[in-house]
């Protein structure tokens, strides 16, 4: 009882500042970093060492798809020195999935490919094959609940924390994505989006859309971390990610949210895509760092 009270106290401590000890002259930024499961190409792990050396003090937050691991005659420990030759000491590991059928069939769950995100029928000669499937509206709590067990236990198997950080392919999460995290001892998510950040790349009546607007209707760019349970804990992906955005709107971003007092900004890019899009958020770094002098603003980037 004395430890369920303790861990009320904490959580009201945590909605009600809404971050304990922090001062209210602090932003907190989280840079996450979502690897797909689906490539390790070079140049994008190139853009992401030079990002590292460039801002050495940013941590990040790895939310890795397992599916590399399982992919056709893949050396798992290469792909596994791949993936850490992009970490710095004190950056984070967690879990992203996506429903490829690779993955799936490998947790023994039995694959579905509908409902979809992408307004086309997949070619599931590739491996990519279910990448575009809803985990929240295509399978079950339980067997969501196999899927993150068995992704996390791939993660660590080939030499990775276990992951307490998540993010749902797509931002495909709801009540049972939600259970099936609990279960398996998760802390922190971070899949709800306003699809509205979204609306640059996806057109109003695309499947994407509209599954986002039935799952995260209240979303907004100016959300801040909410208490989903009593363990687990959501951080809105409210600015989006690099390929969505670009360097204005996510200084534009940083600013309404200075400006409002809303003191938590999660933002990031792709793996597969940093040598597109990672320069987004290069640019818009220093930006943000001015602003935040020119407010009296002290930018605490998390880990």
């Amino acid at each position: 009882m004395l430890q369920r009270l303790s861990r009320i106290w904490l959580l009201l401590l945590v909605l009600l500042q809404p971050l304990p000890g922090m001062p209210a002259d602090t932003m907190q930024l989280w840079v996450t970093v979502d690897w797909e499961g689906l490539s390790l190409e070079e140049d994008n792990l190139q853009s992401m060492r030079a990002f590292r050396e460039k801002f050495p003090y940013i941590p990040l937050l790895h939310l890795i798809n397992p599916a590399y691991f399982i992919q056709p005659d893949v050396n798992r420990a290469q792909i596994g020195s791949h993936i850490r030759s992009t970490f710095l000491a004190h950056d984070t590991v967690g879990l992203h999935v996506h429903a490829m059928r690779s993955l799936v069939e490998y947790c023994g769950v039995t694959f579905q490919s509908t409902p979809s995100i992408a307004d086309a029928q997949e070619d599931c000669a590739h491996t990519s094959c279910g990448y575009s499937v809803s985990l929240e509206y295509a399978y079950s709590q339980q067997e969501l609940s196999k899927l993150v067990a068995c992704s996390s236990d791939l993660l660590a198997s080939n030499g990775f924390q276990r992951p307490r950080h998540f993010r749902a392919g797509a931002w495909q999460f709801g009540p049972k994505l939600q259970a099936a995290l609990e279960a398996n001892r998760f802390v922190w998510d971070s899949s709800h989006i306003p699809a509205s950040l979204l609306s640059g790349r996806w057109h109003q009546d695309s499947s994407m859309i509209r599954l986002l607007k039935k799952l995260h209707p209240h979303s907004t760019p100016l959300q801040q971390p909410f208490a989903l349970s009593m363990n687990l804990i959501e951080y809105p992906d409210n600015a989006a990610l690099a390929d969505y955005t670009n360097t204005k709107e996510l200084v534009q971003l940083f600013e309404q949210l200075a400006n409002a007092h809303h003191p938590v900004m999660v933002l990031g890019f792709h793996q597969e895509t940093a040598a597109d899009y990672l320069i987004r958020l290069e640019r818009a770094i220093p930006r943000m760092e001015k602003l935040a002098r020119e407010k009296n603003l002290r930018i605490e980037w998390m880990h």
